[in-house]
C-alpha cells in the first residue's frame, strides 16, 4: 500500500497556543509536539502556561516563535503615492529615474503592482490599483547605488527593506 502525501503531511507552526488560543508573541518560546490520533500525525503548539496540560504527545521539542515583522500597510500606501506621483510627473532626472525603477521593484515585491516585461532600457509594469500598464525607464543602478537608495527610501518610508527586495 503507498501513502498520499495528505496521509503524513504535518502542518506548519501555528501562529497560536493550541491550548488556550492565544496568539504566539515574535521570538516567544513554546513548545511544539506531534500527536498521533485517528491513524494520522498532527502539529499542536502551545504555550509555556498550556505546555502542563497537553495531551499525551507522540514527540515533542521546544522552540521558538520566528521574528515577526509587522507589515505597515500605511507606510506601503505612502510608497505607493509617491510611485503614482513619480508616473503622472516623469522626468529626464537620472535620479529620479532609479528611484522609480527600484521603488516599482519594491512595489513588485510587495504585489502592489507586477512587471509584465522589459525592453533594453524600459520596465513594463501593470498598476494593481487600476490594471492599466505602464513603462517606465530602466537606467543601470551599480550595487553600490542599489544600497544608497535601499537606506534612504527605508528612512523616508519608514519600512524594512531587504538587501534582496531590490534585486532584479
Amino acid at each position: 500500500m503507498m501513502l498520499q502525501a495528505e496521509e503524513w503531511k504535518i502542518e506548519r507552526r501555528r501562529r497560536a497556543c493550541s491550548g488556550c488560543g492565544r496568539p504566539f508573541r515574535s521570538e516567544e518560546e513554546l513548545f511544539s509536539g506531534i500527536l498521533e490520533a485517528e491513524g494520522r500525525f498532527q502539529r499542536r503548539d502551545f504555550c509555556r502556561e498550556c505546555w502542563g496540560a497537553r495531551p499525551e504527545l507522540f514527540s515533542f521539542w521546544k522552540t521558538r516563535m520566528p521574528r515577526l515583522r509587522e507589515r505597515r500597510l500605511e507606510d506601503l500606501a505612502a510608497l505607493t503615492e509617491f510611485f503614482k506621483k513619480l508616473l503622472a510627473s516623469p522626468s529626464e532626472d537620472p535620479a529620479r529615474r532609479k528611484i522609480a525603477v527600484l521603488t516599482a521593484l519594491l512595489l513588485a515585491r510587495k504585489r502592489r503592482l507586477r512587471i509584465v516585461g522589459s525592453a533594453p532600457g524600459r520596465l513594463r509594469i501593470e498598476k494593481s490599483w487600476d490594471g492599466e500598464i505602464a513603462e517606465i525607464p530602466d537606467p543601470p543602478i551599480s550595487d553600490a547605488e542599489v544600497e544608497i537608495l535601499r537606506k534612504q527610501m527605508e528612512e523616508i518610508f519608514d519600512l524594512e527593506i531587504g538587501r534582496g527586495e531590490l534585486a532584479r
